[in-house]
């Protein structure tokens, strides 16, 4: 008699079995690893930093590269005062109270205030002239880039509901350096609401998720920039002769910012940062340096929106002030400094209204974003251009043929030629090139009148600045009425203009 063959279960039990045996065996397994990987779980979110003896070292974090941790920090010879949010100042109401307008800033030390104390900061200075109703949000932090700021407003900032966004962003971002931001730091999906960033915040809920991310993410990425306090120089960490973020991706940066200012109905107010290269017999705000392309971008970008700009070059310029009065060092602005910026804020929304409701926004182009060139960057990429001399001359009748002659030149390096009106002291760049090193050149000027040659020698390949050797030609005019000016010779080991 042969025996009834076993009943199998349903289809959709054995399915539903089958997923009960997977789910415990994956919290079976989620909690071996949170006890076995502790240290790693840690790591990822907070990526311990590497310090260094006597130079300040912020905590890292995989979607900032570092911040401040909470509580008071003794730096650049005053005493921050850290909240819980990880912004500089004191604890800060949320939701915020009602009637109470506030602003926040982006940016790096200069925005964020080194060297001065909390209420010294020109953002406490514009709040207090406006009254008790408009706090002051320090949404900025040493070595910050845009891609940094963007990140910190969604994971912090913006709970603090903000009415304005004071936009710093400058220094950092055109910073050459030992890495580039968008490869180092997590992906702004993150904290979208798209697709993407909604499965990456569910999936980072796993602990086998973070452990396989710190692995093989996060890791790699602090190894590349195993330091990671602000203070440290480029030279330092090896520069890759690379922005820290590319000018369009700079571009489409600010843009995103002030997106993100209008959909909240919150202001934008762009300040354009000064340095003590600004001030002085030679200093000339627009003339061609490093960081020049990056102004004129935050400059084009704020027209475009609508937005004001506050001018912190012309700023200064006009105070007649000294460096030593403006400047911690080179760029830092010392309480004076901030002062004068502060000033320059609260007088900008007193006389708009902001602190009674009233809009900054203004009429703008509505140009869409160009795509830019970045005379500065080394090989192709990002719209850069490849730096060399040209084998063919411009489009332009009026133009400067010649060698630069030099006997000793650093491979790597850059020969930066500018063209100016004659005259001691005139800072006005008519046209500018940069050349891989000695060799022929055509510098074009396209108008018939007399110019000056100017030569740097910048062994780093980071822009003209005062630490570059610089030969002024004032007294060797060239005439280019009649045309192309050929067979010119800039010996920059004798310092001498021959031929023209």
């Amino acid at each position: 008699m042969s025996r009834p063959a076993p009943r199998r279960l349903p289809f959709r039990r054995r399915l539903l079995f089958s997923a009960a045996v997977s789910l415990g065996a994956w919290l079976a397994l989620e909690g071996v690893v949170t006890v076995l990987y502790a240290a790693e779980l840690s790591a990822w979110e907070s990526p311990p930093p590497s310090p260094r003896k006597g130079v300040s070292v912020m905590q890292g974090h995989p979607y900032l590269i570092y911040e401040y941790l909470p509580g008071r920090h003794r730096d650049g010879g005053v005493t921050l005062n850290i909240n819980s949010l990880g912004l500089r100042g004191p604890e800060l109401d949320i939701p915020k109270p009602e009637g109470v307008r506030r602003l926040i800033t982006t940016g790096d030390s200069s925005v964020f205030g080194f060297g001065v104390e909390d209420d010294e900061v020109f953002s406490s200075v514009a709040a207090d002239a406006l009254g008790d109703q408009v706090e002051p949000v320090v949404g900025a932090t040493p070595g910050y880039s845009t891609y940094q700021s963007l990140n910190l407003l969604r994971l912090r900032g913006l709970s603090t509901e903000p009415d304005l966004f004071v936009i710093g962003n400058l220094w950092s971002d055109n910073n050459f350096d030992a890495f580039v931001d968008k490869d180092t730091i997590a992906t702004l999906s993150g904290f979208e609401q798209s697709t993407s960033g909604a499965v990456k915040r569910m999936l980072s809920k796993s602990a086998i998720f973070r452990v396989a991310d710190w692995k093989l993410r996060v890791r790699p990425q602090i190894e590349k920039v195993r330091v990671v306090d602000w203070q440290q120089s480029s030279e330092d960490r090896g520069q890759i002769g690379l922005r820290r973020v590319a000018i369009n991706d700079y571009a489409a940066n600010l843009d995103h910012l002030v997106d993100i200012a209008r959909s909240r109905d919150a202001d934008v107010v762009f300040l354009l940062l000064a340095n003590n290269e600004d001030l002085g017999p030679q200093g000339d705000a627009r003339a061609l340096k490093a960081w020049t392309p990056y102004r004129e971008v935050m400059r084009e970008t704020a027209q475009r929106h609508g937005a004001p700009v506050i001018d912190v070059p012309e700023l200064f310029q006009a105070t007649g002030l000294s460096k030593e009065d403006l400047f911690l060092d080179k760029m830092h602005p010392t309480v004076t400094g901030h002062r004068l910026i502060g000033e320059a804020l609260a007088e900008l929304l007193r006389d708009a209204g902001w602190h009674e409701g009233a809009s900054l926004w203004t009429q703008g182009t509505g140009a869409p974003r160009p795509t830019y060139e970045d005379p500065f960057l080394k090989g192709q990429g990002d719209g850069g251009t490849t730096v060399s001399a040209p084998t063919e001359g411009p489009p332009s009748e009026y133009r400067i043929e010649g060698t630069v002659a030099l006997a000793d030149f650093p491979s790597g390096g850059l020969i930066h030629l500018d063209v100016v009106l004659p005259g001691r002291g005139n800072s006005t760049v008519l046209k500018s090139i940069q050349i891989q090193g000695p060799g022929d050149f055509v510098l074009p000027v396209g108008q018939a009148r007399e110019v000056v040659v100017r030569a740097y020698v910048d062994p780093e390949g980071d822009g003209p600045d005062a630490d570059d050797a610089r030969f002024a030609f004032e007294d060797d005019p060239l005439d280019l009425s009649g045309g192309v000016v050929s067979g010119v010779v800039l010996n920059l080991d004798d310092g001498e203009l021959t031929g023209g």
